[in-house]
């Protein structure tokens, strides 16, 4: 009887430990809370900062820390990049691929004039280079686009600040003659000058683009692309005469291209243009 009595306070004592150790496992965190709260807080601090730092959740554009030190990293390695391109280059002059890698780099690194220097370089060196001569060509272009970019964005400049020139009350001499101190006068100019500029830079761009072209004409006479992409560099450095041509060479070597019935229509733009500036 005693014995079976000891037995059952040993089990009773055994189960009850099972469940202390059920519960104190359960209760981990509460624990940790209560012992390491410094242990949270940091944990929350570093939450926190990496949740600002990074834009996670902000729902705000801009740049953040997250963003500069990514900037960082990517310059940094593109940076890297662009230097050991550069001296592959310069180890081998007369390698086709090296000079357009190091070119393309320095067009992707905003550097588009270097990146004409490095290929009329080597193109110089090497005239019959199809693919270099290409590369220059599609690089000329890359400088036009973005310099009539300009243009377009200077001229509009120059419009709205004409539109915002205040109008003199009729009956004020004074007024009349200050009219706002020509602010809006003086910013429409600048902003027109600007967008001369840029003009005969895209011009000279399309034009040096247009020489390439002329220069794969006779390197690959049976490619009516090329025909087309000089006629368009013509067209677009005022060179009514070459374009014309270059046009219909195209239309001779691909009758049936899908660009046939635009460059027709171009055709005779440019005919009544011919006529016009020769009357």
């Amino acid at each position: 009887m005693a014995r079976a009595q000891a037995q059952r306070r040993k089990t009773s004592r055994t189960r009850a430990q099972r469940s202390s150790s059920s519960v104190e496992d359960l209760m981990f965190f509460p624990k940790l809370r209560r012992k390491a709260k410094w242990v949270f807080l940091l944990l929350a601090i570093a939450f926190a900062v990496g949740f600002v730092a990074f834009g996670v959740g902000t729902g705000v554009g801009g740049t953040s820390i997250g963003d500069v030190l990514r900037d960082i990293f990517t310059s940094s390695g593109g940076s890297q990049d662009l230097d050991s391109l550069k001296e592959d280059a310069a180890d081998n002059p007369k390698d086709r691929d090296a000079q357009i890698a190091y070119a393309n780099a320095l067009q992707a690194d905003g550097q588009t004039t270097a990146a004409i220097a490095v290929l009329t370089k080597y193109t110089t060196a090497t005239p019959k280079d199809t693919d270099a001569l290409r590369q220059l060509a599609a690089l000329w272009g890359a400088q036009a686009t973005k310099a009539r970019n300009e243009a377009q964005a200077a001229s509009i400049q120059a419009a709205q600040a004409n539109a915002a020139q205040p109008q003199a009350p009729t009956d004020s001499p004074f007024l009349q003659e200050v009219q706002g101190n020509k602010i809006a006068e003086v910013i429409s100019t600048d902003a027109s000058s600007r967008a001369d500029a840029a003009n005969v830079r895209a011009q000279n761009a399309y034009r040096e683009a247009a020489k390439v072209y002329q220069d794969l004409t006779l390197l690959t006479p049976d490619d009516p692309q090329v025909f087309l992409q000089l006629g368009v560099a013509s067209q677009s450095a005022n060179d009514i005469e070459a374009a014309i041509a270059a046009y219909r060479q195209f239309l001779a070597l691909a009758p049936d291209d899908a660009s046939a019935p635009l460059v027709k229509q171009q055709l005779k733009i440019l005919a009544a243009q011919q006529k016009a500036g020769s009357s």
